[in-house]
């Protein structure tokens, strides 16, 4: 998607917002995968642990053992890319005018989406070069 902020508009890929027309800028950072996942997952392959370690006492690797060892690994995977995935931040750039709020843009770069918010501020007082 194009950006690009000037004196007189903000556009947005095919959205294009009059500056003197927009009353506030504003950002929103939400988290868009669950926060707990992580937990749920773990906690499964914890009891499944438990419950496979607790059944067979023999001195051998049987088949048993193996499967409940490549079940806890493959629910502390689930567990481990649940907590990568619950980090993800996204950011929302919205643009409020007179009629309503429009969220122009979403990124997970922060930065680029403040630096957006500080040009449109700055069209908006006039002040943009």
């Amino acid at each position: 998607m194009s950006v690009s902020v000037d004196r007189d508009f903000a556009r947005f890929g095919s959205k294009s917002f009059a500056i003197n027309k927009i009353n506030t800028v504003e950002v929103k950072a939400r988290h868009p995968h669950s926060q707990n996942a992580y937990f749920g997952w773990g906690l499964i392959g914890i009891i499944c642990l438990l419950l496979f370690m607790g059944g067979e006492k023999g001195s051998g690797v049987s088949s048993g053992t193996v499967f409940a060892l490549l079940l806890c690994a493959f629910f502390a995977f689930l567990a481990y890319r649940a907590w990568k995935r619950s980090k993800i931040i996204e950011y929302q750039l919205f643009l409020v005018t007179s009629s309503q709020a429009v969220q122009a843009i979403k990124s997970e770069d922060g930065s680029m989406i403040e630096g957006l918010r500080d040009r449109i501020e700055r069209a908006m007082a006039g002040r943009l070069n």
